[in-house]
């Protein structure tokens, strides 16, 4: 019980602060982008505690449990989308929006604007789901179940939601700020007891190496099926996290909060630093523990799911659903330091809850600013608008509370989540900022397009007889929904006449 304790009264820290910094919401611009004041340190502890969320902690780590190194290509897309932005951080600054539906007008006019909020609000909402759940799983696994997991869900939603409504922004990064510090210790020191534990790295890398655990794209194959291979089955969780990350509505609501552009760009540079190292220390913590309940220092999570369990998609299921606990097992049960312990589900929290909160601000925002305030009442006071940000905020929040059940794992969660958005919004953002030949027309395709597939290979074509007889590739729903939304794109921008200069010259500023 001491370590569930500790979790309320961390976020009990998180709610103070937020209630501290409301004074500081004078405005919309305040709530939304924080006044546009933040120096580049402040920029790196948002990133970086927004990014890593359920995603990062559950089915990072329970990759890391089931195929080792291998889940690390989920986390490598993230490391090539934030590379590919530190080179438009300042053009991002410079275009001085507020949102990325705001992008989309100013580049593709109102319909590709509000595609891309109704896009964004179905993606985020989902991602906030997953999160409560995450949350849920902790509290129940640190509680020995005295907190059922759909207590521990809403719990976690509660705490979540409250601080984001107090003070929009300023409380979302400045908490971020603290999640990240405690993130970074504590992934950080339970890794390093763990492998002092397991008597030391080449202990682990043999046991690891025996499983296939050691390999470039793991046992991935084996796992799901023989005849998709590991390259393929690695790159369909490479490019959506990528996809995401370069269309990531809250990074480039955090860049146009920054107080210049040259704050911008180098809180970018510091932020994939900060990304690689704790991506690769949560991948490498699921490892660790699976070597550790080879050993039977934890419980062998995988083993005790799938007794019992023949159909080959209800194992997959148990398989992953059972994995995402690792990191709470090895809290519970690897012997850890109290206090180390403590921080660590500490750690887990803090990771889950400043990803809600980003995820919850940022459809708010969009629905506020590119529905509200430009279609129902253009002539709204700055008092409304606030209003209205906050309720909405409330909403979008019960919302994903009521979505927390239509997804059995995190993994299917946020993968679906990451294919919605990366496919329809990211080619079309980044051409934004990448081809001036990019158009209307183009853009709309692309929403469209990637959405229409993602949906389809998601919830229709697995039913199908004949879905199963497909290329290994299009089994994969990364590959159609992320290549043919690229194709629409180009072909719809080709087959209209291009932007006048005026359109496109304003996302080309790379002046400080």
């Amino acid at each position: 019980m001491i370590y569930l304790y500790g979790i309320f009264i961390y976020l009990s820290i998180l709610v103070a602060v937020g209630f501290y910094k409301v004074r500081m919401v004078k405005n919309s611009d305040d709530f939304m982008v924080a006044g546009r004041s933040l120096p580049w340190y402040i920029l790196v502890g948002t990133l970086l505690a927004t990014w890593m969320g359920s995603g990062s902690l559950f089915s990072g780590a329970g990759l890391g449990y089931r195929n080792g190194l291998a889940g690390l290509w989920s986390s490598g897309g993230a490391w090539l989308g934030i590379a590919l932005i530190y080179f438009i951080a300042r053009r991002i600054r410079n275009l001085g929006k507020v949102t990325v539906p705001d992008i989309f007008e100013a580049r593709y006019g109102q319909t590709a604007a509000v595609l891309a909020t109704i896009t964004t609000v179905i993606a985020y909402t989902t991602i906030v789901s997953y999160q409560f759940r995450g949350g849920g799983y902790v509290l129940s696994l640190v509680s020995d179940e005295i907190i059922s997991l759909e207590s521990g869900i809403i719990i976690t939603a509660v705490f979540a939601i409250s601080y984001t409504v107090l003070a929009g922004m300023f409380s979302v990064v400045y908490t971020d700020v603290l999640n990240g510090i405690l993130m970074t210790i504590g992934t950080l020191s339970a890794l390093i007891f763990l492998v002092y534990k397991l008597d030391g790295i080449n202990e682990i890398i043999h046991i690891a190496s025996a499983t296939g655990k050691w390999q470039l794209f793991g046992n991935w194959a084996a796992e799901r099926t023989g005849e998709i291979s590991g390259p393929v089955i690695a790159i369909s969780f490479f490019v959506p996290t990528m996809l995401l990350l370069m269309g990531d509505a809250n990074m480039y609501q955090r860049i146009f909060s920054a107080q210049d552009s040259g704050s911008a760009k180098k809180a970018v540079l510091f932020w994939i630093f900060g990304v690689v190292l704790l991506e690769t220390c949560i991948s490498l913590l699921g490892l660790t523990g699976s070597v550790a309940a080879s050993k039977g220092i934890i419980p062998d999570l995988v083993k005790e799911a799938q007794q019992g369990i023949n159909n080959p998609i209800a194992l997959l299921e148990a398989r992953q659903s059972a994995s995402e606990t690792v990191i709470a097992a090895i809290a519970r049960y690897a012997g850890l330091p109290t206090f180390l312990g403590i921080l660590l589900v500490s750690t887990m929290m803090a990771i889950i809850v400043s990803t809600a909160d980003s995820f919850l601000l940022i459809p708010a925002t969009n629905l506020t600013r590119d529905v509200y305030s430009r279609y129902v009442n253009p002539y709204a006071r700055e008092k409304q608008i606030l209003l209205i940000s906050r309720l909405l905020v409330l909403i979008l929040g019960f919302i994903a509370f009521l979505l927390v059940s239509q997804f059995k794992t995190v993994l299917n969660a946020a993968f679906t989540a990451y294919n919605i958005y990366g496919a329809s919004i990211t080619p079309a953002l980044l051409a934004a900022f990448f081809w001036k030949r990019a158009t209307n027309l183009g853009a709309i395709a692309s929403i469209i397009t990637g959405a229409s597939i993602t949906i389809l290979w998601t919830y229709f074509l697995p039913s199908w007889s004949g879905f199963k007889e497909m290329h290994p590739i299009f089994q994969e729903l990364t590959y159609p929904a992320a290549g043919f939304s690229i194709l629409a794109l180009v072909l719809g921008s080709l087959m209209s006449p291009p932007p006048p200069k005026k359109v496109w010259q304003q996302f080309f500023n790379d002046d400080s």
